[in-house]
């Protein structure tokens, strides 16, 4: 047993190692083998066996044409090779879906809508075409992320997906069935975070709130670089939120009814005005008085609960996307200034720029990241 267990911990070292290896030549190319042990204070020997495994699986190139500092014969340069394999990301949406493909870096090779299906057959269907039409075969795919819109368990077990009338779905285990590159399904607000995060207005911070201000209304929080799910995978549904006289008026939280804060500002909510909500923001430019009356109270309800968000959680930033997003550029500032007056804690409150590829490029990242994670391995 206690063999056993010393090759576990050894095979675990291993794994660490070469994360970090390929961490540090991503970050710091082109870059040496001797500057990359340097680095991590790892022996020679360690990183040059790593790199020509790296190499093999085509993940890193070499080349002669630096110097390691001094004089004497140029050394070995080793650069991450972004086109060693290729990522899907899906978003379901209610009804579109949007599929992408891209390198692994997130340089988009293939991008196609089609109208959004619930039966899987479909969705295997629509990767595979979306494979062809790109000549790759699943030896070329690192893997796949799928973006649903409901209720995801961390196993990507689809819980409920009202859209979709899914209940119970095990949607990733379906899925790494008919595929040999490993897929991870996720909900959709998290996903979006996920790509403003890797590409987008995130910035690559570490403790972010994404706001999706759409049909509804979503969050996703990334703390300390991860997401935070929750214990039924169910955390940041903030369109549940409510204040005191919302209670006192008798208006409460019920499953499966919008939530409260949704009734107020999603973009359900102000087409309830009688036009659109991009109408609505048109006219509220244009000095419309009835109009700027429904977008005071919609400023003041988003931004009390972004501030509510920041006093607990601390975020260092909040990016607002979604469909309303689009909309709202003409009063960003006046959500900015709301929420700094309103709380002493300080966040950066920005809209999203992903628009509609957020989702599907935050499901590339998710996957990519979960399968560096488990063991960073290509198919040759």
């Amino acid at each position: 047993m206690a063999k056993s267990t010393n090759l576990g911990h050894l095979e675990l070292i291993r794994r660490i190692n070469r994360s970090m290896v390929l961490s540090t030549i991503k970050s710091e190319q082109p870059i040496s083998r001797s500057q990359v042990a340097k680095r991590l204070s790892l022996s020679k020997a360690t990183v040059s066996a790593i790199a020509d495994e790296l190499i093999q699986k085509k993940l890193i190139m070499e080349y002669d044409s630096c110097r390691d500092g001094g004089v004497g014969r140029p050394s070995t340069m080793l650069v991450f090779n972004p086109k060693s394999a290729y990522c899907i990301g899906v978003d379901i949406g209610g009804t579109k879906l949007l599929l992408i493909i891209t390198d692994l870096v997130g340089d988009i090779l293939y991008e196609k809508k089609v109208p959004t299906s619930s039966r899987i057959e479909d969705l295997v269907d629509t990767v595979r075409q979306a494979m062809a039409a790109c000549s790759l075969e699943e030896k070329d795919i690192f893997g796949m992320g799928i973006g649903v819109p409901g209720t995801v368990l961390g196993d990507g077990m689809v819980v409920r997906a009202k859209a979709l009338q899914w209940k119970n779905v095990p949607l990733q285990q379906v899925m790494n069935k008919e595929f040999s590159f490993p897929v991870f399904v996720g909900n959709d607000v998290n996903l979006a975070a996920l790509g403003e995060r890797w590409l987008g207005s995130g910035e690559q911070v570490d403790d972010m709130l994404f706001l999706s201000l759409g049909t509804g209304i979503g969050s996703a929080l990334v703390c300390n670089g991860r997401l935070v799910l929750g214990v039924q995978g169910r955390s940041g549904e903030i369109g549940y939120f409510l204040e005191s006289r919302d209670v006192e008026q008798g208006n409460v939280n019920h499953l499966g009814v919008q939530g409260i804060l949704e009734q107020k500002c999603s973009g359900t909510a102000l087409d309830g005005h009688g036009c659109s909500a991009e109408e609505l923001f048109r006219a509220y430019r244009q000095g419309d008085s009835r109009s700027k009356e429904i977008i005071d109270r919609f400023v003041l309800d988003i931004s009390v609960s972004i501030a509510n968000c920041i006093s607990l959680l601390n975020p260092s930033k909040i990016v607002i996307g979604g469909g309303v997003s689009d909309s709202i550029g003409e009063v960003i500032h006046r959500i900015q200034s709301e929420v700094a007056r309103m709380t002493p804690i300080q966040a950066d409150v920005c809209l999203a720029s992903l628009g509609i590829r957020a989702g599907a490029l935050g499901a590339i990242n998710y996957a990519s990241c979960l399968i560096e994670q488990q063991d960073i391995q290509v198919q040759k």
